[in-house]
């Protein structure tokens, strides 16, 4: 689980942000927290604020940092860095995750140089007990590493460290689950690297807007508990069949990199696990994907609904069903934390709401971060007041981000929320100057 994320000179961030999961001294909604090594974890936070303000920076940067990982430094677009008042082109920047894994606790993250497509320095650590264990840390620029855990039997992770003394390109956690992979080694003593990967690559899910990405979700596997949700939410679908297709319908519709990309995570993935099945959204049309040694099983989706004898692909249903279609897993998986930027695209108010308190009160352990405009997520009787989260830009053009518990004070239980925030009782709203004639 997160706990908290750290950010600097990333696109509108300028100075060190910090962004929590730990819960505040709320008392309401206690059923929104899961304890994870006596912390107490919010399941949920809603970041709001103007448009621009920086708020889907937030989940832009978890995502570079996925991508990093990934695929090392070289493809990332090198203008990224603060470009405000003073822009921060020569400094590096920060990304730092706190997290809960299983009964361990781990700082993991990374300064880099932007503008030079560098990697600065790379660090790993066990926060579980009071004193520190140091899995491994480097810098590159003075060429060396550092680790409490280097043991002559695992001679491969010393030399794996070692050889990438100067590598200021890939990331000694994606090299070394890479190298575990390769050769299937399970040694309970590597598992704090691969729990890290595993967490920030596969189970945290990134959904922005017309983004074609791959989900974790089985619509064959569970079509029963899919068919509930959707009823509870009000859609009228009622069945769904599969309909064979092929990867090359697949690839008409996507970029070449974006293809090579798709092509590149069905790799990884079929490396690790063996007839999964996954989703992939393109626009309107959704197809589930199963890979077993080279060959690809492609199926569409057709949806059947009350009163209706026909079958119907998802680019003829409306958005706002496909956009549920594509969250509906926040509800049928575990351990996972999921990042949706502009939660409310595509759907109704009352439609967002409802989805946000199914899965409030479900005994889900998922996280869900959101950014949203929907001022009904603004309410006290859903969420707690630790959970809401404001993005604001100065007038210099830098974001800051902080929490709603910061105004505890006039934030009171008894008072409507969404109307103060409208006020500008907290900031993070846009100024609008509505007289015309000064245009």
């Amino acid at each position: 689980m997160l706990m908290g994320f750290k950010i600097k000179n990333f696109r509108s961030f300028k100075d060190l942000q910090y962004f929590s999961m730990i819960s505040g001294k709320v008392r309401n909604n206690e059923n929104h927290i899961i304890i994870k090594n006596n912390h107490k974890i919010l399941k949920f936070s809603g970041v709001f604020g103007a448009n621009g303000s920086g708020k889907s920076n937030l989940i832009l940067a978890m995502s570079i940092v996925q991508d990093i990982i990934n695929k090392g430094i070289s493809n990332i677009i090198n203008n990224q860095y603060y470009r405000g008042i003073n822009e921060k082109k020569e400094e590096n920047s920060y990304f730092e995750y706190e997290l809960a894994i299983e009964d361990k606790l781990y700082s993991y993250g990374f300064e880099i140089n932007i503008y030079n497509k560098e990697i600065i320095s790379e660090w790993l650590i066990d926060m579980t007990k009071a004193k520190e264990k140091n899995i491994f840390t480097r810098d590159i620029k003075k060429k060396n590493y550092t680790s409490d855990i280097i043991n002559k039997k695992y001679s491969n992770y010393q030399n794996c460290l070692e050889e990438m003394r100067q590598n200021n390109q890939n990331l000694f956690l994606s090299e070394m689950t890479r190298r575990l992979i390769m050769s299937k080694n399970k040694d309970i003593y590597f598992s704090d690297i691969f729990n890290v990967y595993k967490f920030l690559t596969q189970d945290t899910i990134i959904i922005r807007p017309f983004t074609h990405k791959l989900f974790d979700i089985d619509y064959i596997k569970n079509k029963d508990k899919i068919i509930k949700i959707l009823n509870a939410l009000d859609i009228d679908i009622v069945d769904y069949i599969t309909e064979e297709s092929d990867i090359k319908n697949i690839k008409l519709k996507l970029s070449d990199n974006e293809y090579n990309n798709l092509i590149h995570d069905l790799d990884v993935i079929s490396m690790q696990y063996k007839n999964v099945r996954y989703t992939l959204r393109i626009d309107n049309d959704l197809y589930t994907i199963e890979k077993n040694n080279n060959n690809y099983n492609i199926f569409t989706l057709k949806f059947l609904h009350k009163n209706n004898n026909n079958s119907f692909g998802p680019y003829e249903e409306s958005d706002g069903t496909t956009r549920i279609l594509e969250l509906i897993d926040i509800l049928l998986t575990k351990n996972k934390l999921f990042l949706i930027d502009e939660l409310d695209s595509s759907l109704h108010p009352i439609l967002v709401e409802g989805l946000l308190k199914i899965f409030l009160n479900s005994t889900s352990t998922n996280q869900l971060i959101v950014t949203t405009h929907e001022l009904q997520t603004l309410d006290f009787n859903l969420v707690r007041r630790d959970e809401i989260w404001f993005a604001e830009k100065s007038e210099k053009g830098d974001s800051k981000l902080f929490s709603l518990e910061e105004f505890k004070d006039i934030a009171r239980f008894d008072r409507k929320i969404d109307k103060a925030y409208l006020e500008g009782r907290f900031g993070a709203i846009a100024k609008i100057n509505t007289y015309y004639e000064n245009y």
